[in-house]
């Protein structure tokens, strides 16, 4: 009864509703922002796969289980966003990217 609750099986069955909620909120946005969710969503979707099908060490679970969260919560700010904002974001470089673009010629 104990691993039920505690356990691991409960917070992949979690991670999975979230998945779905937020699937559900980003197939009801528009198409430019809707196509990029999509994508990052699929890749979160086969770790969790991994997770729900395979049995992985424990340390190897840990890590899939938080980097699915973070990148959960990464998508549920983008379905937060504004369109506009999200079109301005899209256009604005990366810091990566000014860095190289402000050397002098």
């Amino acid at each position: 009864m104990f691993t039920f609750l505690f356990g691991w099986n409960r917070k992949i069955r979690k991670l999975r509703k979230r998945w779905d909620r937020l699937r559900e909120k980003a197939l009801k946005k528009k198409q430019p922002m809707k196509g990029d969710i999509l994508t990052k969503m699929d890749v979160i979707e086969q770790n969790l796969r991994v997770l729900e099908e395979r049995r992985v060490s424990r340390v190897e679970r840990s890590r899939l289980a938080k980097e699915i969260e973070i990148d959960l919560e990464g998508i549920k700010a983008m379905i937060k966003m504004k369109e506009d904002e999200y079109a301005q974001q899209k256009s604005a470089p990366m810091p990566s990217q000014q860095k190289y673009q402000t050397r002098p010629g």
